[in-house]
């Protein structure tokens, strides 16, 4: 069943991609008919034109005639969903009506791409300038198409976490250990007595993580209030990774200088590193998140947690918000459980947080682009994860810039003219 259900959702992702990704494929389309060099402003949109209109099998193409078919109802649905969900919190801050925001989204679909619910996570309620709209990368372009190009065949582990930890440990790069793997089975490897962190082994948006407080000797409890002791926990934990196979962590506590923004949850760093033109590491960007309200397990975004944009020289934190979707929330300068200052926080060891995330890059230099979740214990950083097809609506969001206008266009482009020649299109690529 759990297979099944991801293989569900991965469908709707790129069936949603198809519907998002048709006015830029097909305004790339026009232009590589109609101009001899559309320049490097156009060549992602260039090169995802050509991965749109060259499906691979015939799912794809069932895909994109999908697409086709669901836009007229699918977009207006769309933009009325998320208008009734956003709109009075926009007009009411803003002015801006209602009907002005669902004709604005469907103008921003039509001349950049945008769909609904990124009209609100960029805020491009603000101005609705095509200009700005068509600065941000979208996911449809880089997760389907773009990473994948850039990253080639399979190389440096980063998607399996158990595999990811072996590789850091031989590379000498510190990381949070993997106590245990539990697949189907009860192990015969007895858990440590301690606090302990539980994920899927594959999983990402920390869906399915778990957090076991040691309580008393080889007794384990979660927030939630369920307590076990050592052979039942297992038991529990081997019954589901029937499901997908499941890792044991050590449950890390931040450094003592974040205490004010914790709730429970290891708040982390999401910081980017990109090769640039001479392979050579360099910083992106960065994210600091942190849990609100009921979870005390995992900072995800996509769970519920806020963010703030990092300065990369100072390491001092913007005013933090969530991922945008709900704009209920609003921009924030302080931590709205705690009442402790974000706004200005500069992160500890911040140098230290930079130059770490730099080396393990150097470990990875199959990697053009990786998204490191970093977090900062009173020793210092520690690796958590590291993504290969980071999302970048992170950054752009909480940074409040689009990547296309960012030092990161500039390096993009120039990993894709190195493998362009590697593409084969029906279009004339600059």
């Amino acid at each position: 069943m759990g297979s099944v259900s991801i293989a569900a959702k991965q469908h709707a992702e790129r069936l949603i991609y198809r519907v998002a990704g048709l006015p830029v494929a097909l305004s790339a389309a026009w232009a590589a008919g109609h101009a001899g060099d559309i320049g490097d402003p156009g060549l992602v949109d260039l090169i995802f034109a050509s991965s749109y209109w060259h499906p691979a099998g015939a799912s794809e193409w069932l895909e994109l005639m999908f697409a086709l078919v669901a836009l007229p109802v699918a977009l207006p649905l769309g933009a009325l969903w998320f208008t009734v969900r956003n709109g009075p919190t926009v007009r009411r801050r803003g002015g801006k009506s209602l009907a002005k925001q669902v004709a604005d989204q469907l103008r921003l679909y039509f001349t950049a791409g945008v769909l609904p619910p990124w009209y609100y996570v960029f805020s491009l309620h603000e101005d609705a300038c095509r200009k700005r709209a068509r600065s941000y990368l979208q996911r449809f372009e880089t997760k389907p198409c773009i990473f994948p190009l850039l990253k080639g065949h399979r190389g440096s582990p980063l998607n399996d976490k158990a595999e990811f930890a072996e590789y850091c440990a031989l590379h000498s790069i510190r990381c949070v250990e993997t106590i245990m793997r539990i697949d189907g089975e009860v192990p015969k490897q007895v858990l440590p007595d301690r606090d302990l962190f539980i994920k899927r082994s594959k999983g990402r948006g920390g869906r399915g993580a778990e957090r076991w407080d040691r309580v008393a000797p080889y007794t384990f409890q979660c927030p939630a209030g369920e307590r076990h002791g050592l052979k039942t926990l297992l038991e529990r934990l081997a019954e589901r990774s029937r499901k997908g196979p499941l890792i044991v962590q050590p449950r890390l506590i931040a450094h003592r200088g974040l205490a004010g923004v914790c709730t429970g949850a290891l708040p982390t760093v999401r910081l980017v590193t990109c090769l640039d033109e001479r392979g050579r590491p360099e910083v992106i960007g960065a994210v600091f998140r942190m849990a609100i309200g009921e979870n005390v397990t995992v900072d995800n975004l996509h769970a519920g947690g806020i963010a703030a944009a990092v300065q990369l020289d100072s390491g001092r934190l913007s005013r933090a918000t969530n991922l945008g979707t709900d704009s209920r929330l609003g921009w924030l300068s302080a931590h709205p459980d705690t009442g402790a200052r974000i706004e200005g926080r500069a992160l500890p060891l911040w140098d230290e947080v930079k130059k770490f995330a730099l080396d393990a890059h150097r470990a990875f230099t199959d990697r053009v682009v990786i998204g490191w979740d970093i977090a900062i214990l009173d020793d210092g950083p520690i690796l958590i994860e590291g993504n290969g097809n980071p999302d970048m609506d992170i950054l752009q969001r909480f940074m409040r810039v689009g990547l296309r206008d960012h030092r990161f266009g500039e390096l993009l482009t120039h990993h894709l003219r190195a493998r362009a020649e590697t593409l084969t299109s029906a279009f004339t690529l600059p």
